[in-house]
């Protein structure tokens, strides 16, 4: 049933080129993320499957590995509203206490991590956090405090008034919390 619900009305702009990720470029991104080739191998292999899962559609997935065994340590693979991971409590309980914690999750509309997923990075102390983008992007990042929403919010709108895109303006606002605020990110090339 959800299935038959995703692929109603194929959004075009989130759709997942299949050739492009199943490639090596796309595969060597994750060799580039953490120095064990296992858990690399699977990184790439869930997101590979996370993508072509959400192809199409503005709904995410989102894995929590170990980052030593690479072993799945919860998933939400079902999420029925747009653009967001609820975090039910099962998953809690599955990520509480683990040290060296991977988190990795879809963006459909390709854009970096938003302050909100910087802020749950922070409060679930994930080791490596990841964004993997539908147009092929990967994005890693890292947070040692909480930052406003409103700041972040504020500094969007601020750069989107000057004309940048949307795209554009995430990205300079991070850059400029980055000068504040313990927090990191690279989109991995």
């Amino acid at each position: 049933m959800i299935l038959e619900f995703q692929r109603y009305g194929r959004n075009k702009e989130t759709t997942v080129d299949s050739s492009y990720i199943s490639g090596g470029e796309y595969r060597r991104k994750f060799d580039s993320i953490i120095d064990n080739a296992a858990v690399s191998r699977i990184l790439y292999s869930k997101a590979k499957e996370m993508l072509l899962h959400r192809s199409g559609t503005l709904f995410e997935d989102m894995y929590w590995f170990d980052g030593a065994s690479g072993a799945v340590l919860a998933s939400v693979l079902d999420e029925t509203a747009e653009e967001q991971i609820g975090y039910t409590t099962a998953v809690a309980r599955a990520i509480d206490g683990v040290v060296n914690l991977i988190a990795m999750h879809t963006h459909p509309n390709s854009m970096p991590p938003s302050i909100a997923d910087f802020n749950s990075a922070f409060r679930h102390k994930y080791a490596v956090s990841i964004v993997i983008c539908h147009d092929g992007s990967v994005y890693i990042y890292a947070s040692a405090q909480e930052v406003p929403e409103y700041l972040y919010k504020l500094y969007v709108e601020n750069f989107l008034r000057i004309g940048y895109t949307d795209k554009e303006a995430q990205l300079a606002a991070l850059d400029k919390i980055k000068q504040s605020y313990d927090i990191d990110y690279c989109e991995v090339r």
